[in-house]
């Protein structure tokens, strides 16, 4: 009976498991990437006060494969900014999906700027990565391909922005690179004063 009862009550414990929501401020002590380590639920949220995030542990963040959102906390992109900090000689994006991330990974209501990298300098999806990107702003970032955003697979992007971004190569705002990259929907973005140095000003598909 005792046996029974444990094996009832860690059930209840497990089934009862809820996501967790995690807060992080411009000036720590935790970063992004620090809260992004401390999640292991599928569905637990990291919520950016509004404020400029910079430096390490703020940019060139890896989700880790984790079906998270990392999304501002007002919900207004123009208030809640990553600044990658990035140059020609010092190269930061802000995220980069490489290990097999699904729809459930999502980036929510954010600014990425001053991004600079090979590939996207704002935010790159790999191969096999299908996050979700939703009312974002992606604002003067530089890669060689996709200067704001890049995707390589089924990615999803909703309602952003893409501004004064530049591409070496091909899609200034953003680059589906390659076949697989052709899955990826965007709905309701909008591209303004993007520059391309090859093809698509704007997109490149």
């Amino acid at each position: 009976m005792f046996r029974l009862a444990t094996l009832l009550f860690a059930a209840a414990v497990a089934t009862g498991a809820a996501a967790e929501t995690f807060v992080v401020t411009p000036d720590g002590p935790t970063t992004i990437q620090m809260a992004i380590n401390d999640c292991y639920l599928s569905g637990d949220i990291i919520e950016l006060t509004d404020g400029v995030f910079t430096g390490p542990g703020n940019r060139d963040l890896s989700f880790l494969g984790k079906a998270i959102v990392v999304r501002s906390q007002s919900g207004d992109p123009t208030a809640c900014i990553i600044d990658c900090e990035g140059s020609d000689t010092d190269h930061h994006r802000a995220f980069h999906f490489e290990n097999a991330e699904g729809p459930d990974a999502v980036v929510e209501g954010l600014t990425v700027r001053n991004g600079y990298h090979d590939w996207s300098g704002g935010i790159l999806s790999e191969v096999y990565c299908s996050p979700t990107i939703r009312n974002c702003r992606f604002l003067f970032n530089k890669g060689n391909e996709g200067g704001g955003l890049c995707v390589k697979d089924a990615a999803t992007i909703e309602n952003c922005w893409f501004e004064g971004n530049v591409s070496i190569g091909n899609g200034g705002g953003a680059s589906a690179a390659g076949n697989m990259g052709w899955a990826s929907t965007f709905i309701g973005c909008t591209f303004v004063d993007n520059t391309a140095g090859q093809y698509g000003g704007a997109f490149r598909c």
